[in-house]
């Protein structure tokens, strides 16, 4: 299956996935994650706010942000990612060329996140990861050597993501049924006991 197709299967799985079904799985992910040493350890931490089809993120990114988090959002220019604190809901803008919220004021540099949350068209069990097709986060993942967490419904972790050379596979993936991790890295993402 190409990346396409693969993305066209996906999306017709979103549109007949209602969005309570979406809302309960992310809070099972989050809430595997929030339970990793590798969060627990990380103070700041870059997650993405949601699109409609999208795994929701908005309650998390809140909740941890009240949690004492430092949290980070994307900022797209051009055809880079610029990461932005987050200040709460208010501080964002949805006035940009994807209607996505994104985070005003200033972009940090990317050496002091501790943690990626990594959203996904579709993962597999190797940890490779399909987008949307624009390349955001692979150029960004090339930047930065810190842990990455790929999230997305059960029902986007799929058997095989054709994958070309410039992809690298995250270190984790996270449904809410599933965690799978890089064997090297697997003690930062266990569930605490």
């Amino acid at each position: 299956m190409t990346k396409k197709e693969l993305r066209q299967q996906i999306k017709q799985l979103k549109g007949m996935t209602p969005a309570a079904v979406r809302k309960v799985e992310a809070d099972m992910v989050f809430n595997t994650i929030k339970a990793m040493p590798v969060w627990q350890q990380a103070q700041n931490i870059l997650c993405y706010w949601s699109l409609p089809d999208e795994l929701p993120t908005h309650d998390a990114v809140n909740r941890w942000l009240a949690d004492g988090k430092n949290i980070y959002l994307p900022r797209v220019v051009g055809d880079d990612l610029e990461i932005v604190p987050y200040h709460g809901a208010q501080s964002l803008d949805d006035n940009n060329k994807f209607h996505i919220g994104e985070p005003v004021g200033d972009a940090v540099d990317a050496a002091c996140l501790e943690l990626i949350i990594v959203p996904a068209v579709a993962l597999d069990s190797k940890r490779n990861r399909l987008g949307r097709g624009k390349g955001f986060y692979d150029r960004l993942l090339s930047t930065t050597s810190c842990p990455t967490i790929g999230v997305v419904c059960d029902f986007q972790l799929v058997e095989e993501v054709p994958v070309e050379p410039h992809d690298r596979p995250l270190d984790c993936v996270v449904t809410s049924d599933t965690v799978i991790a890089d064997e090297e890295n697997n003690a930062l993402f266990e569930r605490a006991r």
